[in-house]
Parts: C-alpha cells; structure tokens; sequence
C-alpha cells in the first residue's frame, strides 16, 4: 500500500514539474549578467543539512528567506514569518504560548514544564527548548530556513513537523555598520542597527541591537487600559577569532532580550454549535462591544526576559574533515497572566485570573565531524550531543462565581520544578553511485529522561469544600508527587538523489522523527499527577524536484510528501475544570504537496508564489473520556495555503531603479481549532505592500509599508467556553515609514 502510494505522490510531482505550475516562495533577483543580459534568480546558500551549500543542492523542502526579504516583509517575529511560507502557521493559546504547525503537526499547548514543541526552532544551531519564554523578536539576521518535515537523524527530537533554523548576521573584517529608525501607527516606534569591523588582525566583533514599542491593537474598556501592547528590547554582541592562514575558528555569541505587555485580548463571540446565545456573547452585543475589546477587571500582563551565550569552535583537518564543538546555554524567565474568559462574573459564569511563570535554564554542547574532500565518492558526519533542562514553574487561579455552582470560586496554586537530560549519537553518510546518482543513509540514537516535583494546593475553596477546577481538594489541603521516566528512540532515514542535468535534482526519502513524552500542567488529582503521556513517532515518506529552468530565470521547487503518526500528542479543552487535557491520538496520516517558484521576468521585475495542500486526519482517536474523532482532520491544519507577490524596481536616469515597489497577498485556508472539529476559523487573506526610495549608490534609504492593508480580522486561537467561544485575533492593519542610513 505505501509503495502504490509513493508511486502515486511521485506522479502527481512530477506531472505537476512538467506543467509548472504557478506556485512557490519569495527569492530576489541577481542583476543581468554580462554574458546572457538577462536576470537571474539568485541562490541561497543554506546548512540545514549541516554543510553550507546551495538550497537547491539539498534533498529536502526548504524555505530559506534572505535578510532582504526579511526586511522588506517586516518579518521581525514568528508571527509574521507564518504568513508567508507554505505548510507553515501559527497559533497562540496566550501571550508566551507560541504554537508552531509545519505540514498538519501543531506544538499544542506546550505549557508544563516538561513539554516540548512538535517543531524545533535554532538560532545559529542552539536549539531553543523553551519557546515561550526564551525567545526573541528577529533583528540583524542573514536568513531564516524553515526546513519541512521529521529531522529525526541531525538536527535530534521536537522536529517531527519541521524546523525553524535562524542565521544571525557574524562579524566581518571590513568595517561597516546600518541604523534605522521608525514610526507607525498605533504610536509605533522601532529603532534597530548594528556596526561591525575588525579590532585586530585576527579578531572581529559585531554588536546589532533592536527596540520595538508600540500602543494596544486591543482595549479593556472595563479598566480604560490598552491590550496587546508592546515594549521589547534586544541586543546581540559577537566576537569572531580567526587568523588568516589558520584551520581554528572561533566565534562567541551572547544575547539579550526582554518585552513587556498587557496581554493578549481574549474576546468573544457566540458559538454556534451550543444552544441560545452565550451569556458573555449577549452582553457584550447589547453593549456594542467590539472584537478588540474586552471586559476583564484584573489587569491582564506578559513579560519576558531571556539571556543566552554561544560559543562555536570550527577546526579543519588537514586530512579532509572539519570538527564542530557548540556549546549553547541560556538562562529565561516569562511571566502572564490573564483573565479565562475575558470578563468578570457576571456577565461570566466565572470571573478566573489565571498565572504563571515560566524559569527555564538550558544548557546543551554538540560534537560534529564533518567530511570535507569534494574528491571523494562519499561524504559523511559523526556526531554527538548532549541537553540538560532545569525548569521551575508556577500556576495559579483565583476564581469567584456569581452562580452558586460547585468548583467555581477558589485558589489554586501548583508548583513545579523539572530536570530534563536528552543525550544521542548520530551518523550519516552518502554515497555518488555516478556522476547523477547519490544515495545517503543515516541514523541517530536519542534517550530521554524526565524527572520532577510538583505540589498543588487549594488556598480558597470558595466555602464549597472543593477547590476552584481542576484541582479537586478542599481549602487548606495539598499533594506532592514525585515523577520520572526515561524513553529512547532510533530515527534512521534514507535518501536517494537523481540529477539529470546541473540544473534539476528528483529525490525520494524515507525518515523517522520522535518527540518526547511528558505531563499535564495542571492535572487534577494526586493520581492523575503520576500519569504522562507518550512519545509521539512519525514516519516520513517524501518526493520531490529542485529546478532552476530557462537558463536560471525561474525556479520551480516541488514536494509530496505522507506521515504516518502513532501516538500523536493532541490536546483537548476540558470544561468541567476548564482545563487542558494531553492523551495521544492512536494514529494520523498526512499527506500533501507543496510548490514554490520564482520567476526573475527582467531586470526590473521579480514574481513568486507557493503553495501547499495538506490532507491531514486522525485516523484512530478515542479519548479516555470515550469520545470518537477518528476520520477527523487534525486539529490547527489549514487545508491549504498560497501566496504571491511581486518586486518591481524603477526609476529614470541619475535615479534608474532608485524605486522598488514590494507586494505580497497570502492565503491561509480552512482550520479547526480542536479535534472534534467544530468550531473552526475560516478562510482568509492577508495583503502586505512596501515602497522603498534608494537612488543609485546612496547609503539612505526611505520605506513605507503596510501589513494587513484590508484590516482582516482573523483568529490565531480559539476554544469554547460556556455557551461562547472565545478568541485571540491577529494583528489588524499596520502601516509606517522606516529610514536607514549605512556606513
């Protein structure tokens, strides 16, 4: 059955590769050659593989943005970078729950301490653990790689969606250095640069820092207070040892990051697979509530802080193979707190603030030894690696209830501190078979262990005898429970390369990715505080083709892929305790296609586009509680997604391509929110345009832009609460200009 069905995804990838069809992602254009006098698409060179070499050299789905993409799309945060990639979203559960999907897999509420994300996300190879907490806003990038699908053999566990790999920009030896400046609407203000140049001979540094503040895109008309406002401010200094002449390279890297807000806005509309009108619903309508309103009467807060420092050693064997040492630590703290249902009680049933705060320390160190002789048939890498993750945790809900129900009014608070170790060994190698044919073999062994302690305890239980859900104990009662255990996994993947021609490469590959198990954060009872939940698995079968066609003016990318999941990690909303609950979906499939293109028409005018279509379903899930969604579509997939745009330079004269106008329109299509596949968000679009002024030689330059421009009110989170459904919106329309001057 799956060698008909690779047979059939083959088909459909290469039959789309004849007819090139118009899709695919953002690249820039190189200017006329003097040997053709036309224009080219311009390569990217990329390491997702851990080698740098030409994206289009690598056997997977890739996209890689370029720093001027990056600038030119305002992509300055994960948000922002979902809108424009194919097989890629995101969704938020609050202010520090940043949920990534690639291909259909979602990092669902990775809120306990001992969570982990479905999709992997690196700054310069340091694998990020903690995402809420631990990261920051883009600044001074070379280029972001989003790399598609299970990377079970390098890049280790949590990528079984996919990985978000971000390159920073490293110190140079030739002296330079940029500042920009801007404002916006919503009384924005950003201001990022940096300079770089050498301080001896075989010494250079960089320093690049970046500061976004801005007013509320929300409001909470109850306190008069602006929502969804931000204050954030990064900086990033890096020294770079390398003598001339020398096989040692050395480079260290320390971060800093912090940001504050009031929160996320959790809004409501009625939902309409419950009977009547939701009571918070009906309020807010007779009142002429807006979306971006809310009633809570606690002041609602989001505040990060994150330190991390790298250091890279690179040394060349003489005997063809370079070894790599990456030692990463970072030390976060992240604190919220909101209230549940976006109002007080009544018009709620329950007025629940809830908080937390997040203390993640990370420290991690990698081995690789990497072949480096072009000359030979084969190349290879050995690797090892080690991560340990010391993470302290608080949750708390101070709950009151108008309505005289059980469970409803209360205090409680959980404590956590968890210790979590990962440890593996990994190798790869391939083989050249011919000149066109490569085959690439690879495996890597990963052992998990997780340990903790967590305390609950009920400080009010409202004077019902039973705390406010979910934690079922009365006033002045506690637990503590001690937790542990251990998994391991083997991840092997194989590749097959085939490459008619310079210009085009077909690859087939078949891989393993594994994500860890864990705990509920907030489980119930003494007893359900023991239980965890499972390791999910994948099994990736892909085809695909890289080309670059009529003599390097268009390039065409295409993928088919199908995942067969068991285990899937899922989670469900809970009312009785109006919690979350984690238990593992038996099994998923998915399948899809995704293309991307780049057309470079002339000198002036660049287009691109992509796409991807994704069928992704449960295919056995019956929950603890006996409910059946079996045949349903995995929870936070969009059905499929496009994009387009367009760069066009022009000018005249002394002034001769001193204008480029940028536009980019993306469409997110159809996606439940959870997986009995109700509620649901809808279809929609998002237009995104720039105009930036250079004339020809100058170090200026002038950019206005906009996001949104037709103001679509989208959800990026949404769960049903009571007889309401409850929302967080995107952000709404966003316009600026931005000047930057380098030397």
């Amino acid at each position: 059955m799956r060698k008909f069905t690779l047979a059939c995804l083959a088909t459909t990838a290469l039959t789309t590769l004849v007819a090139m069809p118009q899709m695919a992602m953002a690249q820039t254009a190189q200017p006329a050659t003097p040997d053709t006098g036309v224009a080219t698409v311009e390569d990217i060179i990329v390491t997702a593989d851990r080698r740098a070499r030409s994206l289009q050299e690598v056997p997977s789905a890739i996209t890689a943005v370029n720093s001027e993409t990056i600038e030119r799309q305002r992509i300055v945060d994960l948000n922002s970078l979902a809108t424009s990639v194919p097989s890629f979203s995101m969704t938020e559960g609050s202010s520090l729950g940043k949920e990534l999907n690639i291909r259909g897999i979602t990092s669902v509420r990775i809120l306990d301490a001992t969570a982990e994300p479905s999709v992997g996300v690196f700054v310069d190879e340091v694998y990020i653990s903690r995402m809420g907490a631990a990261f920051s806003d883009f600044y001074d990038l070379e280029r972001i790689e989003v790399i598609r699908g299970p990377q079970g053999v390098l890049l280790g566990k949590n990528v079984v969606g996919g990985a978000i790999s971000v390159i920073t920009n490293k110190p140079k030896f030739e002296p330079s250095g940029r500042m920009t400046a801007g404002l916006g609407n919503y009384n924005g203000f950003n201001a990022d640069g940096y300079v770089t140049g050498p301080l001896t001979d075989s010494l250079a540094g960089r320093f690049a820092f970046q500061v976004r503040n801005r007013d509320g895109y929300a409001r909470n008309v109850l306190l008069n207070t602006d929502l969804e406002d931000l204050t954030a401010h990064q900086a990033r200094a890096e020294l770079l040892y390398q003598p001339e002449g020398s096989p040692l390279r050395a480079l260290f890297t320390i971060d800093y990051g912090s940001s504050k807000s009031a929160g996320s806005a959790r809004t409501v509309t009625d939902d309409p697979f419950a009977a009547g009108i939701g009571a918070v619903t009906a309020y807010r309508t007779a009142r002429g509530i807006g979306p971006r309103e809310t009633l809570s009467p606690q002041r609602d807060y989001a505040d990060r802080k994150t330190m991390g420092a790298s250091l890279r050693i690179d040394y060349d064997f003489d005997w063809g193979a370079r070894l790599s040492a990456i030692t990463g630590y970072r030390n976060s703290e992240g604190r919220n707190g909101y209230n549940q249902l976006g109002a007080g009680s009544p018009p709620a049933l329950v007025d629940s603030f809830y908080s937390a705060t997040d203390e993640p320390e990370t420290i991690s160190q990698e081995f690789r030894l990497v072949s480096q002789n072009p000359d030979s048939r084969f190349d290879w890498i050995l690797g090892a690696f080690f991560q340990k993750d010391n993470v302290d945790r608080t949750d708390s809900n101070v709950a009151t209830s108008y309505a005289p129900v059980p469970a409803l009014s209360g205090i409680y608070l959980y404590t956590t501190s968890a210790e979590l170790e990962t440890s593996a060994v990994f190798g790869q190698v391939g083989f050249n078979f011919t000149d066109k044919l490569k085959g690439t073999i690879g495996a890597r062994y990963t052992k998990d262990k997780k340990n903790g302690t967590r305390t609950a305890a009920c400080l009010n239980d409202g004077g019902d005898g039973l705390c406010i859900a979910a934690l079922v104990l009365a006033a002045g009662q506690s637990w503590t429970v001690n937790y542990g255990k251990e998994w391991d996994a083997f991840t092997p993947q194989g590749i097959l390369e085939y490459r008619p021609n310079e210009n085009i490469m077909l690859y087939a590959s078949a891989g393993k990715g594994f994500k860890g198990g864990g705990w509920d954060h907030i489980p119930s009872t003494e007893a359900g505080a023991r239980i965890g939940y499972d390791p999910e698995e994948v099994i990736n079968y892909e085809i695909g083709a890289k080309t670059d066609l009529f003599d390097n003016r268009v390039r065409l990318n295409v993928a088919a892929f199908q995942m067969d999941y068991t285990d899937l990690q899922s989670q469900q909303l809970i009312l009785a305790c109006l919690c979350t609950v984690t238990s593992n979906a038996g099994a998923a499939k998915i399948k899809g296609f995704e293309a991307e293109m780049t057309w470079a028409v002339n000198d002036n005018l660049l287009l691109n586009a992509s796409g991807s279509l994704i069928d992704a379903k449960y295919e056995d899930f019956v929950t603890s509680a006996g409910a059946v969604f079996t045949g349903n579509r995995v929870q936070r997939s969009p059905k499929d997604k496009f994009n387009v745009g367009f760069t066009y330079e022009f000018g005249e004269g002394a002034w001769d391509k001193a204008f480029s106008l940028k536009g980019n329109y993306t469409r997110t299509g159809e996606a439940f929110w959870s997986p009995d596949n109700t509620i649901k968000q809808d279809p929609f679009g998002l237009l995104d345009a720039s105009l930036r002024i250079q004339p020809p030689n100058a170090a200026w330059n002038v950019t206005v832009w906009g996001k949104n421009l037709t103001d679509e009110l989208y959800a990026v989170g949404a769960q049903a609460t009571f007889g309401d459904l409850l929302k967080y919106y995107g952000p709404p329309k966003t316009f600026g200009f931005d000047v930057s001057y380098s030397f």
